[in-house]
């Protein structure tokens, strides 16, 4: 079994769509939430979820996308993906993974920032940092859907949008895609992008003190690289990993390789927790 499914959005908040996938469930092993970027939704991490296998996996569409469509707007900001995170996390029995991808991976380090209790680590790919000094003043992809919103409206930017983060592959996704939904999809990626909040400091790194992998791709954008680079570095307990050939979309392209991700923060969080009880026993000696 893979993918997503569950109830739907309701209409105070986000609801989440759960999946277990596999047998049973290693003690060891915690459950994962994905957090979706811009023009995209949960379903988007299905081939991912086929290379965790035994593990629970929850899914949610923010405010705005796929099933939560409805629930979007200008009066969205940041804080109130932040505070769906939030809710979601509070319903698992088991502080989670949280993997957050572009715009998703924000959110879930807010979420760690604030609920660090809730979280077992946090894997985050390519976050647009926009507050950081390593990113630059002037976005390529925000000039690219300005450009495309003068030219064609809400469904050109989402056009343009797509074609900027799966470059060919965005061909076969815009040829099957109605219109409207391209629409609706432009609209709430302008809404998120005019978000003030989306530009000021809205966590501290250093109050991030979960464990925590920053990724990105090896052919993304320069920038993409470095602030994911620079911010691994800013995080108390940071690691930078590349994925070899990959974009933006990595998730998409290289699942296999993006599951591999979870594993190293697994691999860091037990390290960490033999380093703590190791020290723990010395001082008590």
């Amino acid at each position: 079994m893979s993918g997503f499914s569950g109830a739907e959005p309701s209409e105070l908040r986000v609801r989440p769509a759960v999946s277990k996938v596999g047998g049973a469930v290693p003690a060891t092993a915690a459950p994962v939430v994905f957090v979706h970027g811009s023009m995209d939704r949960s379903i988007g991490f299905r081939r991912v979820v086929d290379h965790l296998p035994g593990r629970p996996v929850v899914g949610y569409d923010r405010r705005g996308w796929g099933r939560s469509r409805s629930m979007g707007g200008p009066n969205v900001s940041m804080a109130t993906h932040v505070d769906d995170l939030c809710a979601v996390l509070a319903e698992l029995d088991a502080p989670p993974v949280v993997v957050g991808h572009s715009y998703g991976a924000l959110v879930a380090l807010a979420a760690a920032a604030r609920r660090p209790e809730s979280t077992a680590g946090v894997v985050a790919f390519e976050p647009p940092v926009r507050w950081l000094p390593w990113w630059p003043a002037s976005d390529p992809w925000e000039e690219t859907v300005s450009r495309s919103v003068a030219d064609g409206g809400p469904e050109q930017a989402a056009r343009a949008m797509l074609t900027e983060i799966l470059g060919r592959t965005g061909r076969l996704v815009l040829a099957r895609a109605q219109p409207a939904d391209l629409a609706a999809d432009g609209a709430s990626l302008l809404a998120e992008m005019a978000d003030p909040t989306f530009n000021v400091p809205f966590f501290d790194p250093l109050d991030v003190h979960t464990p925590t992998v920053v990724a990105a791709g090896s052919l993304s954008a320069p920038h993409h690289r470095e602030v994911a680079r620079r911010l691994a570095d800013l995080l108390p307990h940071g690691q930078f990993v590349e994925i070899q050939d990959a974009r933006h979309a990595a998730h998409v392209s290289h699942p296999k390789e993006f599951a591999r991700l979870i594993d190293k923060l697994e691999q860091a969080r037990r390290a960490g927790e033999a380093a703590r009880e190791g020290t723990t026993a010395a001082t008590e000696e």
